[in-house]
């Protein structure tokens, strides 16, 4: 396709689906419809088009006053549109993208563009291709990966402030053997999570803004009765022999943490590296641990939002929840999690986005159906080792 053509599209509230497409082409003139309703929107996508697609604003044309319903109006605004073009332009064709707007929108810029030598282009980011609706019997293009986490964020008006750095993803690497063996031993170790948990939280000191974590109370007693037994003391000599605590079968009850990145580990940490390593072995395009976000136009200390594991592959956001916590039915903090994870699904995964709970304990049936509700899917409990699988139905575009 030639990159001279002039492409014209709809702005509409989601932006992948007309920013995609036009990174991908780089044509020389973009022209914006936009309704009364898409005023912001449509300042927004020329910020996103002069900061992530390089266009310079004398090569962005803006057309307002598009009506949003009467098939009638919507195309005499059309033949305007086409008539201006045709005398900035004479002689250029016009790629007209139909993905933005209503359908009846579409439907009314469709009947006005789909003649002579113009094309209309449909961004179909499901099965990965751009179908060219006119000329008919054309073939589909294949999308090129345009967006990355930075870019997608950008397009729903969020910014990247903080992500886990090299020294995270190193430990990570370094505690890959003890990640994995946890989560394939997550049927036996399940029960006994709410226990290490609390006892790795309480060895941590309160967590201050802008400073490293640290240790508290770093030595840890288990209570009468709830000594490991079974796989966890098994567990415990792994952690042990890879710096994450200390605890000795002969002194069963006593358990010490020698740094807050060991406490920090067995509170959760161990589950967040798993899916980051699980992801980044399979190879997808971008994978994110603790990522902090806000609005663009926040300050940069300004954290409104956080999430476990970022992934992007082939243009489309995965956004996961690690849980290693105890949900219980009615409890508050379960309608908080549930409820982050569907705003920000909602707000900053887009069109193409998607969300997930990993939990390492099973869920409770009411937490579980809220899931369902909210359209995030659940991975719990023993599930928890078949991540290889599930990220590799996703990154194929069947989940």
């Amino acid at each position: 396709m030639e990159n001279s053509n002039i492409h014209l599209l709809i702005v509409t509230g989601q932006a992948q689906a007309n920013l995609i497409p036009i990174m991908q082409f780089k044509p020389d003139i973009v022209a914006l419809a936009v309704s009364n309703a898409m005023q912001a929107t449509a300042k927004q996508f020329v910020k996103l088009l002069t900061n992530l697609a390089g266009f310079q604003a004398e090569n962005i044309i803006q057309f307002n006053d598009v009506p949003g319903v009467g098939l009638e109006a919507i195309i005499d605004r059309a033949m305007e549109i086409e008539d201006d073009l045709n005398r900035r332009f004479p002689g250029r064709p016009i790629v007209y993208h139909a993905t933005g707007g209503t359908k009846l929108m579409a439907l009314g810029f469709y009947d006005v563009f789909h003649a002579g030598a113009n094309r209309v282009l449909y961004t179909d980011t499901g099965h990965g291709q751009i179908e060219i609706l006119y000329p008919e019997k054309s073939q589909p293009i294949a999308i090129d990966k345009v967006l990355t986490i930075e870019s997608y964020l950008l397009s729903m008006d969020k910014q990247v402030r903080k992500r886990a750095d090299n020294d995270w993803e190193d430990k990570a690497r370094q505690r890959r053997l003890l990640s994995f063996w946890l989560a394939q031993h997550s049927n036996q170790l399940e029960k006994y999570w709410n226990v290490i948990n609390l006892l790795a939280h309480q060895a941590l000191a309160e967590q201050e803004r802008g400073k490293p974590p640290a240790l508290a109370k770093p030595e840890q007693c288990f209570i009468a009765g709830k000594t490991p037994l079974g796989d966890w003391k098994t567990a415990l000599e792994k952690c042990q022999e890879a710096g994450i605590c200390q605890w000795d079968r002969e002194n069963p009850e006593r358990l010490y943490f020698e740094t807050a990145d060991g406490a920090q580990y067995l509170s959760g940490g161990w589950l967040e590296e798993y899916v980051w390593l699980t992801a980044s072995e399979l190879g997808c395009d971008q994978v994110y641990a603790n990522v902090f976000f806000t609005e663009t136009g926040n300050s940069r200390n300004d954290i409104r939002n956080e999430m476990d594991c970022l992934i992007m592959h082939d243009n489309r956001l995965l956004m996961v929840e690690c849980k290693t916590s105890v949900f219980k039915e009615g409890a508050p903090k379960n309608d908080g999690i549930l409820y982050k994870l569907d705003t920000l699904d909602r707000r900053t995964g887009g069109l193409f986005g998607d969300a997930w709970l990993v939990s390492a304990r099973k869920l409770d049936d009411a937490t579980r159906k809220r899931a369902r509700e909210y359209n995030i899917k659940v991975i719990e409990g023993g599930e928890i080792k078949q991540m290889k699988a599930q990220i590799q139905k996703w990154m194929s575009g069947k989940d």
